[in-house]
This record gives C-alpha cells, sequence and structure tokens, in this order.
C-alpha cells in the first residue's frame, strides 16, 4: 500500500562475522515495530541490496563502519554522500554498500531518497557474536530509524 508519504524499505546489510551483523540485528528489532509504509529485509551483500532496491521510494540502509576512531559511534548519511567513501563500509559480503548504490544510479534502480546508517564496529571475526559495542550501536540505529520512519522517512519535510 502506497501512502502519501510514499512507502519506505529498511535494508540491513551483513553477515555472520562478528559486528557485520550489526545491519541484521536493526531489522530484526525493527519488523514489529514498523509503521504500515514501511518494511525491513536483511541481505548478504551488495548485489541483494541492488536487487531490492529497485522500484522504492525511498532506503534506509544500514551497515557496519570500520572504525575511524570511536567504535559504536553512528553516522547517517545521506546518499550521494563523499563522506561515506571515506567511513570505510565494511565488506565481508561482496561487492558493498558503495559500489551498489552507484551501480543502482547507472542501472536507474537508486530510490529517490537514501539515507545510510553506519555503525563504526569492532571486530568482523568469522563465528563470533555481535559485540557488546555493536549492540550498542543497533540500539541506538533502531531508535534513530523509528525516529526517522515518525517523521515520514528519509528526506520527508
Amino acid at each position: 500500500m502506497t501512502t502519501a508519504r510514499g512507502d519506505v524499505l529498511v535494508v540491513g546489510l551483513g553477515s555472520p562475522h562478528g559486528d557485520d551483523q550489526v545491519g541484521w540485528a536493526v531489522v530484526e528489532r525493527l519488523r514489529p515495530l514498523l509503521p504500515p509504509f514501511a518494511t525491513a529485509r536483511a541481505v548478504g551483500g551488495g548485489l541483494d541490496l541492488l536487487a531490492c532496491l529497485e522500484g522504492q521510494d525511498a532506503a534506509i540502509v544500514v551497515d557496519a563502519a570500520a572504525p575511524s576512531g570511536r567504535p559504536g559511534r553512528v553516522h547517517v548519511l545521506d546518499w550521494p554522500c563523499p563522506d561515506l567513501v571515506a567511513l570505510r563500509p565494511l565488506s565481508t559480503h561482496g561487492p558493498g554498500l558503495v559500489e551498489a548504490l552507484r551501480l543502482a544510479e547507472v542501472l536507474g534502480r537508486l530510490p529517490r531518497r537514501v539515507r545510510i546508517y553506519a555503525v563504526e564496529v569492532v571486530s568482523v571475526r568469522p563465528g563470533a557474536d555481535l559485540g557488546p559495542i555493536a549492540t550498542g550501536g543497533v540500539d541506538a540505529v533502531t531508535m534513530a530509524i523509528l525516529a526517522d520512519l515518525a517523521r515520514g522517512g528519509p528526506g520527508a519535510a
């Protein structure tokens, strides 16, 4: 159902490798709390992200980022954003966030509005659980996305 606000897709990008699960954890927490105009999906890589962006009005993407001074810090960026490249989103899952968004632009699949929540993480060790610092980032991002959606999603007035 399309609303006056437009549909919003929340995508958690990640893998089962330690703190790289941050996007998946946010999606899991958000699912029961989402307003009717929003849906959430967990994907494993940039190509999966690219596939689910087509036809979307707006998207919110959650991903892990390499630490740049303060693990657990949450960055909120609107695409296109040169700061995202400097932030170094992590990719243990093939083509990453930046590559997927650039390709979506070229292919005409990019939603009109894209907001990125990137959490600086500590470890992406295979088989490791989500660490306590990343879990704090999950809590912060979940609350921020719910507030964002209450205003109508990324870029809404």
